[in-house]
């Protein structure tokens, strides 16, 4: 009898473990999906300011890893006053089966006098980064950065997916991003326990998992600091809600519309 027991107890133990460990392989490779869009309401207080547009355009295979292709688009509304955006970016991600990290960034913002272009690529086996800096057609910069060995860094739009892929475990993270030409990072971390927000968009509180973290530079519209955000409680990982500081204050984004296969 003890020895059917014990037979029986690590029989269910390792159908649970492989269970586990099939469901954490399945559910990182079910975050990047192309096609994917997913678009966010800007809010201030009440006011909504503007709206954020983030899609995944590509995936090629290169060698054993895969590239993935991403675009991101950030304007305010016209008439909003203090607040003027319109800034548009593109990042090609090597994906190589557990995280991302970047192989070219470009941002582009437009302002009525013209367009202020940066571009970085990353030459990870000569240790630099190129960076290329164009303000209203005049070339700013245009130089190799030295960056440290064995170093794999993010740019303000992969953190966005880099960020999915970590949610799967509730460890501590310092991630190292390349970020107005020079090296620096961001600290995060997720909570195991399951959180529930209220989205306008499904109008029910939904399950979630909550990120806590600080961003040590200053991006976009002066965004920094400390920042909060809640992801979906599936293997989609889908960013329902964040809470982040820019120049005006505290803003919040919140899920909008969104195309994702087989995702309700």
């Amino acid at each position: 009898m003890k020895r059917s027991f014990v037979k029986i107890t690590i029989s269910i133990l390792f159908l649970m473990l492989n269970f586990a460990a099939g469901n954490i392989c399945y559910s990182q490779s079910e975050v990047l999906q192309t096609g994917e869009e997913l678009n966010y309401t800007v809010n201030y207080g009440f006011i909504e300011i503007g709206e954020v547009r983030i899609k995944l355009t590509g995936k090629k295979q290169s060698g054993k890893d895969v590239v993935y292709s991403s675009v991101c688009s950030m304007k305010s509304y016209k008439g909003i006053p203090f607040v003027d955006l319109n800034s548009e970016f593109e990042s090609d991600m090597l994906f190589d089966g557990k995280n991302i990290y970047t192989l070219r960034f470009k941002a582009t913002e437009t302002k009525d006098e013209g367009k202020t272009i940066i571009e970085y690529t990353f030459h990870y086996d000569s240790n630099f980064v190129h960076v290329f800096k164009e303000n209203l057609g005049n070339r700013e910069l245009d130089k190799n950065i030295s960056i440290n060995q064995n170093v794999k860094f993010q740019d303000g739009l992969s953190l966005f997916f880099e960020s999915r892929l970590n949610s799967f475990s509730s460890d501590n993270f310092m991630i190292p991003v390349f970020m107005n030409e020079s090296e620096t990072s961001v600290n995060y971390y997720f909570s195991s326990t399951k959180e529930k927000i209220y989205i306008p968009l499904f109008d029910k509180d939904m399950n979630s998992f909550r990120c806590n973290g600080v961003a040590n530079f200053q991006g976009v519209f002066g965004l920094g600091g400390e920042f909060a955000g809640w992801f979906s409680d599936d293997d989609a990982r889908v960013p329902l809600k964040s809470q982040l500081n820019v120049i005006i204050g505290s803003v919040t984004l919140e899920l909008k519309s969104f195309k994702r296969t087989g995702w309700k």
